[in-house]
């Protein structure tokens, strides 16, 4: 909805965000009622697709994390003078990959299991039966660490090239010179040192997002090989907070985005300002929208102002002492139409 944000960078971060909305009500909902009621809730086939969507989501946060890791990558350290983050058709083309490779893996991983997806009832969970040939295989190991170590790799040289700039020791960035040859003097330094600290600030806020997705995966992970590779029993109450701290990385990244980001938060509440302009103007109440219930005039807060409302109630009680007075004929009229005539009666 704003033209600012039209950039590579911000749409990853919100497809991130995207997915991060969609693993919490498809992934932690059921699963986090399941713990809590002590069995699984939802059937047998449920159980199955509930492990299959959680593949799903860990791929996708994954593959996010390296999309946008090297896009800063791309952006600081190999083509910060030529690299242009408006949205191509090519980049259009990587989101729906992110979007759609997942799903792939998952059902090739489905079949590759023979379909052996059993229901554990100590942890009140399905997962892949531990004699399946997978498990014999470096392919949940592989899923693991090479993404993690590309996302690693590419956030270390963004960070030591960000440093570099920060302290001036390094010349693979010459946006001076660059600006010392554009005749546009110490405007265009501003504007490369403005540059060079929003810079920064977006890879620390990458950082930060793929540590604290790291943290909240690793005891998973740690458990999952032990349990699979080593056969090593533990009881179920670990390998349930293990689940329960990966569950909690898909609440990181908001909590990251309104503590980091003062344009997401201000760009979300302009967006609900807009949204809620748009339902006044689709659902009217009846009356005009700059008009309350009361005849009165909103205020930017929807709310009277004190003045109109005193005034309102002092007019209001005008009225119902007129409308007392006007009704006393009527009443008496009522009384005594039995006896006398209403005028006679008034005159004594």
């Amino acid at each position: 909805m704003e033209s600012r944000f039209h950039a590579m960078r911000y749409v990853l971060l919100a497809s991130l965000a995207g997915s991060d909305i969609l693993f919490l009500i498809l992934g932690n909902s059921p699963s986090i009622a399941s713990i809590a009621q002590e069995r699984w809730l939802y059937g047998e086939t449920m159980c199955k697709l509930h492990y299959l969507v959680l593949r799903y989501f860990y791929l996708n946060t994954v593959l996010h994390l390296v999309a946008v890791s090297y896009e800063r990558y791309n952006a600081i350290v190999k083509s910060p003078l030529t690299y242009d983050s408006s949205i191509t058709r090519s980049k259009v083309v990587v989101i729906v990959l992110i979007w759609t490779v997942p799903v792939l893996v998952c059902t090739i991983t489905f079949f590759n299991h023979g379909g052996t997806l059993l229901y554990y009832p100590k942890l009140f969970f399905c997962k892949a039966a531990t004699d399946a040939p997978a498990f014999h295989a470096p392919a949940p190991l592989i899923v693991f660490v090479v993404p993690i170590s590309i996302i690693f790799f590419l956030n270390w040289r963004l960070l030591k090239t960000v440093n570099a700039i920060q302290s001036n020791d390094q010349p693979v960035v010459l946006l001076e010179s660059t600006a010392a040859s554009s005749n546009n003097g110490p405007s265009q330094h501003q504007q490369n040192e403005a540059r060079r600290i929003k810079d920064r600030k977006a890879a620390v806020d990458v950082c930060i997002i793929i540590a604290a997705f790291v943290i909240c995966f690793l005891p998973e992970w740690t458990d999952f090989v032990l349990r699979n590779y080593f056969m090593v029993e533990f009881p179920p109450e670990v390998t349930q907070t293990t689940r329960c701290i990966y569950y909690i990385s898909s609440v990181t990244n908001p909590i990251i985005y309104s503590v980091r980001k003062r344009e997401f938060r201000g760009g979300v509440k302009r967006t609900l300002k807009r949204i809620g302009g748009l339902c006044a103007v689709l659902f009217p109440s009846g009356t005009d929208n700059a008009v309350g219930a009361h005849g009165l005039r909103q205020t930017p807060t929807g709310i009277p102002s004190i003045v109109e409302s005193r005034a309102a109630q002092v007019a209001q009680q005008k009225d119902s002492l007129d409308s007392r007075t006007l009704n006393v004929p009527k009443r008496i009229e009522m009384n005594f139409q039995g006896c006398h005539h209403p005028t006679e009666e008034i005159a004594e």
